[in-house]
């Protein structure tokens, strides 16, 4: 479950692989720089998820221009995301999730590859529902974690969970970020999951997650994504993948896992 190198990309027009967005899409956009971006952090944050089919993608984006800014580095919008999580060989963080504990934590390292740059991350799930987010830096993906990794780990209550590589779950991703309000907005597509032994590509899904310091934030992306029937739920890449590829309980995740099938076999 190696992670792979970073390919080079064209920088002209945003490209996700297999599948051309319109150049000219995000022309009207103003843009945001990574170093913007970073300053918003929203490491403490509630999630709203929405997932969908790729051919209602373009149609959301073009009807954001007036309210949100776009991620651009190098005249690129769309860039590509690497997150192994890390398990014990029982899954108990997953089941932890399946289970439904209000309190738990998932465990990956995330590549960046178009910028080359890699983190450890810890995301706290709270009773309250809000996502808390730990992250340090580091020079590569390791294959054990490190003492202080460990340490976290241990600090937040997990002391004998040893952990290790699991999955690996690759995407493409567009980042907005609304003009007013504290509010992000990112699109996860093409995205595959990797085991040790198998690999699943879901070409057709589109994963949209808007991240705001409320609980129910009101902004133009959830108002549009709505009027075309897109319902808010439940998803978890890493749950749903480990649910695909592994042979876990997966009885809580039934809807999503219908619901991937469902848009895997429309047309668009």
């Amino acid at each position: 479950m190696m992670l792979q190198e970073p390919t080079q990309d064209n920088q002209d027009s945003p490209i996700i692989r297999g599948n051309s967005l319109p150049p000219l899409l995000f022309d009207s956009f103003n843009t945001i720089s990574l170093d913007d971006l970073d300053k918003m952090k929203l490491l403490g944050r509630f999630d709203s998820k929405f997932v969908f089919h790729r051919s209602k993608l373009e149609p959301i984006i073009s009807q954001m221009a007036s309210d949100y800014q776009v991620l651009k580095i190098k005249n690129q919008t769309v860039f590509h995301y690497e997150s192994t999580y890390l398990d014990t060989d029982d899954f108990k963080l997953y089941l932890m999730h399946h289970n439904g504990k209000p309190e738990r934590i998932k465990v990956r390292w995330r590549k960046y590859t178009d910028i080359q740059k890699i983190f450890f991350e810890v995301k706290c799930k709270t009773s309250r529902k809000k996502t808390e987010k730990i992250r340090t830096e580091e020079p590569a993906v390791l294959t054990e974690l490190n003492q202080a990794q460990s340490e976290l780990i241990a600090s937040l209550g997990y002391q004998d969970y040893c952990l290790k590589p699991k999955i690996t779950i690759s995407y493409d991703r567009i980042t907005m970020v609304s003009k007013s309000e504290n509010i992000k907005v990112t699109l996860d597509m093409n995205i595959r999951f990797e085991n040790m032994v198998e690999a699943k590509e879901l070409p057709h899904l589109v994963v949209a997650e808007v991240k705001s310091r409320r609980i129910t934030p009101k902004c133009i992306f959830i108002d549009t994504i709505k009027k075309l029937g897109i319902r808010q739920g439940s998803f978890s890449k890493y749950a749903t993948g480990t649910a695909i590829l592994e042979l876990v309980k997966h009885n809580a995740f039934k809807p999503e896992l219908l619901l991937v099938t469902k848009i895997n076999n429309e047309q668009s």
